[in-house]
């Protein structure tokens, strides 16, 4: 299952998407949020297992964002 995370500017969160078929159309579907300061709220009922996927690939996403956040700050301009 991929579970994706795309920024909502309107409401300063993170949209938690995964995908969605319905009649051989392909889709994804927001399920839950994460807020600026971690907090989960689910959209949807979701099986824990997922929850718990959502949360492992979360903490890999909010890392990866704040290396490359740190990289950038750190480079010096020539």
């Amino acid at each position: 299952m991929a579970v994706q995370f795309k920024y909502n500017d309107v409401m300063k969160r993170y949209d938690v998407l995964l995908p969605f078929t319905l009649a051989d159309e392909k889709s994804e579907l927001v399920v839950a949020s994460i807020s600026e300061d971690d907090r989960l709220t689910l959209h949807r009922e979701l099986r824990l297992d997922i929850v718990k996927q959502i949360v492992l690939r979360w903490d890999e996403y909010s890392y990866q964002i704040a290396k490359e956040m740190e990289e950038v700050l750190n480079t010096k301009p020539e």
